[in-house]
């Protein structure tokens, strides 16, 4: 019987994937201007000749990390959001906001990068909306739209809501020292992510 293991990674796929987390990290403490490839060569344990190889400049850098980082979250999300006409929309949007929540505290370095964005009129703004944003947006909130028709959502602006739930579910995680300090809660603990999801549900279902 032939033995069926996965080849092995690359070491450059290694490489490439140890700079992404790193420049996630520089990019999500510090913002596009804060952050240097030598600064994430450094963070990553990488050369910055390496850096410049594989990725060629700081905007292509940044691009490939949100790409990446992105393309993580709308693997886990698109399979929940597919084929909502013949589902329940309440349904489909608890595990929406389930999964988002919990996205948000593995990553919270997507949300600050996000947030830092969303109030810049960039290039990389653009990007974002055309690439990711967009269809997103637009999927999300027609969901809240049909949960509002079967009476299962609370009726207001779907848009508004939409950015509720993305600020309610994302929010305390990119504060979370500051949620810390007043607090005393570690947002990150389950008994938290639990809280916090059932705090939406409240809040957006009927």
């Amino acid at each position: 019987m032939h033995s069926t293991k996965p080849a092995p990674k690359k070491r450059g796929d290694d490489v490439r994937q140890r700079v992404l987390d790193a420049a996630l990290e520089c990019f999500g403490a510090f913002g596009y201007d804060g952050t240097s490839t030598r600064a994430v060569a450094e963070r990553a344990g990488v050369t910055h000749t390496l850096i410049l190889y594989h990725f060629n400049s700081k905007e292509q850098l940044w691009t490939a990390t949100m790409g990446s980082a992105l393309g993580a979250y709308f693997d886990a999300v698109s399979e929940n959001l597919q084929n909502v006409e013949q589902r329940n929309a309440g349904a489909v949007l608890r595990t929406f906001i389930e999964q988002f929540v919990r996205l948000s505290a593995r990553f919270p370095q997507v949300h600050r990068i996000m947030t830092m964005e969303g109030n810049q009129d960039t290039s990389r703004l653009r990007w974002l909306i055309d690439n990711h944003l967009q269809n997103h947006f637009t999927a999300v909130r027609d969901l809240i739209r049909q949960g509002q028709v079967d009476g299962t959502v609370r009726d207001c602006d779907a848009a508004r809501l939409y950015y509720y739930i993305i600020g309610g579910g994302g929010t305390l995680y990119t504060l979370s020292t500051e949620y810390k300090e007043l607090t005393g809660r570690d947002v990150f603990s389950e008994a938290e992510i639990l809280r916090n999801t059932a705090f939406l549900y409240e809040t957006v279902f009927r």
